[in-house]
Formats: structure tokens, C-alpha cells, sequence
């Protein structure tokens, strides 16, 4: 769907088009997107399965027209928020089969329980030190690392990216609101992981490798269940790896200056790209340079973390820009 509001796409240059000029036939649209028909007709096609355009014909005549872009991003948007909270209603089936698989023999030495804030914490730095390909993970609160120890933390997610070990580190949104550890994270960035935000992450987790992983229950050791688990390949570790990739596709690319104040231009230049509008259309709306144009939408990506003009609406609406 995200194709759809980008400009660069055949599919997206197709919806702004019919957005613009409703009831184009389809020598209008080749001449106005300026690709081969066979593609274009193919293109129509699936912009009328997702429901994006619709097809009318009338005395022999056929056209085409798009579908309200409120309505498209909308539904776009109830669909995560589904996917959410089927991938939390997931974690929760999960957590009870951790607890039952401990006290099972099928386990086998498969998911080991882990009782202690320092085992905890040393499983995490181990699975880290020990990895030769990739580290997935979910970092949310409760934290059980103190300034020092985050620091460390940090120190050796550099270390490990140097070695050539990929990361991939999805944080709360609550990361905003924490300056230290969101310098940390912006840090860690810039040494070459990938970063991105989620507004509640449902599990706690770290996969090394795809071979092993440490899944955090809660961080009071007074109780006297696990704390967390140590999982090693099994069922339980491919269905952790699964649950992360999901979430990993719900979230967006972590954010720079995710509090900095938005002018009235710059609203209403997301909101004109929320339409799908091209960047000439929006200077010709708005009475700006396309060079001026062009400029404020690459800020205004880099502001909020966005590698499209989709996923920059998205945030905008999350952070209450728009």
C-alpha cells in the first residue's frame, strides 16, 4: 500500500494522476505518467485489486477514477493497528507456553529460565559478544541497566558492528523521551544499525545469529518465576525470529528531531504529499520554488525518519503533526 503514496512509483504516479484528473481514460494516463501500456495497464489492474482506483464504463467508453485518499490511508492505518494487536494477542499465547515449556522435560534444554538481573544482563552481552552475523533486538522498559552499564552496552554494539555483525534495534517510541538512551541509540546509528521506533513493542527480546535468543519475563526478582528465558533452536526460537520480523515491518526509521516544532509551509506541504501530489503541484499550491520544494520534503523526511513520502504521513499523524 505504501507504493501507492510514492511519487516515484508507477503505482503511486497512476493514483496522483487519477487524483488530479478524474475519469481518465487510459491514453490519458500513458501520455501523463509517461510509461510502456502494457505497464500501465498492469499497474491498473492491481491499483483496482486493492481497491485504490476503480474502473467505470459507460456506453463503451471506459475510464478510470481513484478512490478518496483519506479513506485508502485510514484503512491502511486500522489494518496495522489489527496486526498489532494480533502480534500482541500472539505474545501473550507465548508467554504461557514459555511458562509451561519450563516446567515441562520437552524443553530439552531449549528454553532455559533465567532467575537473576545479572544473568539476565550477561546472557544479553554474551549473545552479543558471541554473534558472527546479526543481533535482532526489541529494547523496551523495564530496564535493569543502570547509566554505567548502558554505557557499556553501547560500547560494545559499536565494537560488534566494526566486526561486521548487523543490527537491527527496535525501540519503544518512549526512546523520546529518555535523552541518554536516545543519544545512545542515535549513536549506535551512525555506526551502522538500523533503528527504528514502535509505540508499544510487545515483548523484550534479543535473537543472535538466529540460533539463540533471550527473552525478557519482567524485571522483579522478588517474584519467584523466571525473569527471563534462554532459548536455544527449537519451535520457540523460530516463532521469536517470526514475531520480530512482523514487528519489525509495523515500525518506522527511528527520528532525529522528533520534537522539533513544525511550521504551517511544512504542514501543509505533508498534507499535500499525503495526497500524492508531486512536487511541482505542491510549489505551483503553494506559490514556492520546485528547488524550495524539494528541499523542505528532504528535511522534512530526514525530520521524521522516513525513506518515503507514505511512511513521513504515517509519522506525522503518530506525533500529532498532521
Amino acid at each position: 500500500m505504501h507504493e501507492l503514496f510514492d511519487s516515484e512509483s508507477l503505482h503511486g504516479r497512476i493514483y496522483a494522476a487519477l487524483v488530479q484528473h478524474p475519469r481518465s481514460g487510459f491514453a490519458d494516463l500513458v501520455a501523463v505518467v509517461g510509461a510502456a501500456r502494457a505497464a500501465v495497464a498492469d499497474a491498473l489492474e492491481e491499483l483496482c485489486d486493492w481497491q485504490a482506483v476503480v474502473r467505470i464504463e459507460t456506453g463503451g467508453i471506459v475510464v478510470w477514477d481513484a478512490h478518496a485518499p483519506e479513506a485508502l490511508s485510514e484503512a491502511e492505518s486500522r489494518r496495522r493497528q489489527t496486526e498489532t494487536a494480533h502480534m500482541h494477542a500472539a505474545a501473550a499465547r507465548l508467554g504461557e507456553t514459555f511458562r509451561s515449556v519450563r516446567r515441562s522435560a520437552r524443553g530439552d534444554g531449549t528454553v532455559v529460565p533465567m532467575y537473576e538481573t545479572r544473568e539476565m544482563v550477561a546472557e544479553f552481552e554474551d549473545l552479543q559478544r558471541n554473534a558472527c552475523k546479526s543481533i535482532r533486538l526489541v529494547e523496551r522498559g523495564p530496564y535493569v541497566c543502570d547509566d554505567e552499564k548502558a554505557e557499556r552496552h553501547f560500547e560494545l554494539k559499536a565494537a560488534r558492528i566494526d566486526a561486521g555483525v548487523r543490527y537491527q534495534l527496535l525501540y519503544q517510541d518512549t526512546i523520546y523521551q529518555d535523552a541518554d538512551r536516545l543519544r545512545h541509540a542515535l549513536a549506535v546509528t551512525g555506526a551502522g544499525a538500523q533503528a527504528r521506533t514502535l509505540p508499544d513493542p510487545p515483548i523484550k527480546v534479543l535473537i543472535a545469529d538466529g540460533e539463540r535468543a533471550s527473552l525478557m519475563l519482567h524485571h522483579d526478582e522478588r517474584r519467584g518465576d523466571p525473569m527471563g528465558l534462554r532459548i536455544g533452536p527449537s519451535p520457540t526460537l523460530d516463532l521469536l525470529i517470526r514475531v520480530f520480523d512482523v514487528l519489525w515491518s509495523l515500525s518506522a526509521p527511528i527520528s532525529v528531531n522528533p520534537s522539533e516544532p513544525l511550521d504551517e509551509r511544512d504542514r501543509a506541504i505533508l498534507t499535500l504529499m499525503g495526497l500524492g501530489a508531486t512536487d511541482d503541484t505542491i510549489a505551483r499550491r503553494l506559490g514556492m520554488s520546485r528547488r524550495t520544494v524539494v528541499r523542505r520534503t528532504a528535511s522534512l523526511l530526514e525530520r521524521l525518519g522516513a525513506s518515503t513520502r507514505f511512511q513521513a504521513g504515517v509519522q506525522a499523524m503518530r506525533r500529532g503533526w498532521l
